[in-house]
């Protein structure tokens, strides 16, 4: 019997009720003019139309496949879940609400493949808001040393941009599932200690942001959790203890007044003053 060629890469998603823009973000993938994919999608027991959004999908292209959750279980368990399914060499990344530009994967796979020894890929990306007007431009650091050495400071990749090796995942494990978020940040961790990872200077996806996106209690989590990631690397002695100043940003977020931490988001998502459209 002749065997099956696998495809290249494994686009994987999870999704929650993700309804309103489900459909934009699918589509995004399916257009992209890199065509060797499979595009695996975790229903993490959504109860509105997302089920039957998928279901059209499903009929519509052979790349897709859909694992339901009975109940919802988080987005690091459902990831896991997906990358226990593929066999690819990549692994790209893609949330229910953003949306990744054609050339997206063509530009990334280019790249990972005449540069074998960076093993993790991101991008630059736009900021979106509900109706997808562009807010603002994303540039996380290019180069590996600059990647390595603004870790300490905050998440240097957009995480729906980036595509990992998967060979490089098998090594230091998938996403840790004590961490119910900053789940990506806590892999890059473990992944830039064994591998080299680089964002490439084009802008190759649009990430959404909502004003009910994250709530303020799940964003308190965020912040310990990113604040316990921090303090372990340089306790490990990955960074210098002079970094214990860049623990100072999200240590006085975490401090600072709800009502403030409030009329602050609210501001930022709308005011036109702050991030000038494009």
């Amino acid at each position: 019997m002749k065997e099956i060629k696998k495809p290249k890469i494994s686009v994987i998603m999870s999704v929650f009720n993700g309804e309103d823009y489900l459909k934009e973000s699918i589509e995004s993938i399916l257009e992209q003019t890199y065509r060797d994919f499979e595009f695996i999608i975790i229903d993490d027991g959504s109860n509105n139309e997302t089920k039957e959004i998928l279901k059209n999908f499903l009929k519509k292209d052979s790349r897709i496949k859909i694992i339901t959750n009975k109940k919802n279980i988080g987005l690091t368990k459902s990831l896991n879940k997906a990358l226990k399914i593929t066999k690819c060499k990549y692994i790209a990344r893609q949330d229910g609400d953003d949306v990744s530009l054609p050339q997206r994967l063509e530009k990334q796979i280019e790249f990972l493949e005449n540069n074998p020894k960076i093993k993790i890929l991101g991008s630059f990306g736009y900021g979106i808001n509900q109706k997808g007007e562009i807010l603002r431009k994303e540039i996380p650091p290019t180069f590996f040393q600059e990647v390595k050495k603004n870790l300490i400071k905050k998440n240097p990749f957009i995480h729906t941009s980036v595509i990992v090796e998967r060979e490089t995942l098998n090594r230091v494990g998938s996403y840790n599932e004590r961490f119910e978020t900053t789940q990506d940040y806590e892999l890059w961790f473990r992944v830039l200690k064994i591998a080299k990872g680089e964002n490439l200077p084009l802008f190759l996806v649009k990430k959404r942001y909502l004003s009910k996106m994250v709530s303020l209690e799940k964003e308190k989590t965020q912040l310990k959790y990113t604040l316990f990631l921090q303090k372990q690397a340089i306790k490990r002695g990955d960074y210098s203890k002079l970094c214990y100043f860049y623990l100072l940003r999200p240590y006085l977020s975490l401090k600072c007044p709800l009502f403030f931490k409030k009329f602050l988001r609210n501001y930022l998502l709308k005011s036109k003053n702050v991030f000038k459209k494009i």
